[in-house]
């Protein structure tokens, strides 16, 4: 119990702070859905890119540990579908936003949120595991939502537009670098090093700080029962499942990832298909409050799981 307090105190409580103060002075004010947006661009189309290529040019790839990912992946799949069914048979909301929905219960906020905390908590060996997720994730969880939402959208959609879109991704064209250089042993000179870092190492508090200005103007004092239910599926069914899942293996050669894993699955939603329902035109409502209502409740399940 102690050592979850002192979790909590330390990484937990001061990088939710960043994200406390976005709140605070947006509803004092001083910051508005605007600044947000700017904050916004920076970070999806500069800061988390840089982080994701300097975390993939600095990853060992002979080191992955592939059943790990494999397993989580199967965890994150199956949440994704328990929450679209949720959303679509059980809310009867309309299929794309229950895709979305689908994908809040099982996205996380890796990069913002969690990245951050696991370095404090393991070190740079943290790394390596986010770094494989957050690329799983972005090229099978987030290039396939796109694909369908695009499928799925009025009017015709073809294959080469729907591939022309994930090509001008900023992170699929991260990813993709990185992996090349990494891949390649392509050698980088020191500067752009420098720069990835410089940049990188800002994408997690702005990003943060920026989600705390969206939320203080979209969660609402009601409580949404399948913003609810969303974060349940999130917080404590994912976890939970990825631990069965990792128990369930014969051997898992390293228990660094297993830990980094669960310590990703226990975290709170990701902003992405927020992103999305706004640029595909999408009721918002309840995936902002499922991620407003699963940042709060993270501070107690991360502290805990770590």
């Amino acid at each position: 119990m102690f050592s979850a307090f002192q979790t909590f105190l330390n990484p937990v409580l001061p990088i939710f702070a960043v994200l406390g103060f976005g709140m605070l002075l947006a509803r004092r004010g001083i910051f508005d859905t605007s600044a947000a947006g700017v904050l916004n661009r920076f970070v999806f189309y500069i800061g988390a890119p840089a982080l994701t290529f300097s975390l993939l040019t600095s990853a060992s790839l002979a080191e992955f540990e592939w059943q790990v990912l494999m397993l989580y992946f199967a965890s994150e799949v199956a949440i994704y579908a328990a929450g679209m069914a949720l959303a679509r048979y059980v809310f009867q909301r309309e299929w794309r936003e229950a895709m979305l929905l689908g994908m809040t219960a099982c996205f996380v906020n890796h990069v913002f949120f969690v990245l951050p905390m696991a370095r404090v908590l393991y070190g740079d060996a943290a790394s390596a595991p986010i770094a494989a997720i957050i690329a799983v994730d972005t090229v099978l969880l987030f290039a396939l939502t796109i694909v369908a939402l695009e499928l799925s959208a009025p009017g015709v959609r073809s294959g080469r537009h729907v591939l022309a879109l994930l090509i001008k991704h900023p992170m699929l064209q991260a990813i993709a670098a990185g992996l090349l250089v990494n891949l390649a042993g392509i050698p980088l000179h020191a500067g752009i090093n420098t720069f990835t870092h410089f940049v990188g190492a800002a994408a997690s508090p702005i990003g943060l700080f920026a989600l705390g200005i969206v939320l203080s103007s979209t969660v609402g004092r009601n409580l949404d029962k399948l913003a609810l239910s969303i974060i349940g599926l999130k917080v404590v069914g994912h976890p939970l499942l990825a631990w069965l899942l990792f128990s369930s293996a014969a051997t898992l050669a390293n228990p660094a990832w297993t830990s980094t894993a669960l310590l990703v699955a226990a975290g709170p939603c990701g902003v992405m298909p927020f992103v999305l329902a706004l640029q595909y035109k999408i009721n918002v409502t309840t995936i902002s409050r499922a991620v407003g209502y699963s940042t709060l409740v993270s501070l107690v399940t991360l502290a805990v799981m770590a």
